[in-house]
């Protein structure tokens, strides 16, 4: 219906303002008309990925009446907002990326860090363990120089031998 009313727009038009069907630059006046309930399934398709800006911002912009000139705007508008936030979706993934690089190094760096921890860990320990071992193998023993305190050796308290009554 649409194509047919812009014909008759155009026949009118020209019999208003006397241009001929041959002339140079014939003006063809179309009819553009977009139904206000199809803006949903529009902005919907753009929304999904699966209309560009380029398409969906005319259509949708065109509904509500918008001129062309304003259309054409916020085309251009819309599109370089799109590019500008494309460059900064890429910069945001190189970032990432070279935060996961950086991650990744420092974590190999506290692995290799970490088993010379252990190994420093682990070697102080056996030297506790041994100094353990040589602090009590010392308690056992009697002390130097073969000094009495007191006992006998024997876990007895030292003097005559006898129970302290004389015969």
């Amino acid at each position: 219906m649409a194509k047919v009313v812009s014909q008759v727009l155009t026949m009118c038009y020209r019999d208003i303002y006397g241009e001929e069907d041959d002339a140079e630059e014939a003006v063809t006046l179309s009819l553009l008309t977009a139904p206000l309930a199809a803006t949903e399934e529009v902005v919907a398709l753009f929304t999904a990925g699966l209309a560009p800006c380029e398409i969906a911002m005319p259509a949708v912009l065109h509904a509500i009446g918008a001129s062309k000139d304003e259309i054409e705007k916020a085309v251009k508008k819309m599109c370089e907002n799109e590019e500008k936030a494309a460059a900064l979706a890429d910069e945001d993934r190189e970032a990432m990326k070279a935060d996961r690089a950086l991650s990744a190094k420092e974590r190999e760096a506290n692995m290799a860090s970490g088993d010379e921890r252990q190994k420093v860990d682990l070697d102080q320990a056996k030297a506790n363990i041994d100094k353990t071992k040589k602090e009590t193998s010392e308690i056992g023993k009697a002390p130097p120089g073969g000094a009495s305190s007191g006992s006998d050796g024997k876990g007895k308290p030292g003097g005559s031998g006898g129970s302290g009554a004389q015969k």
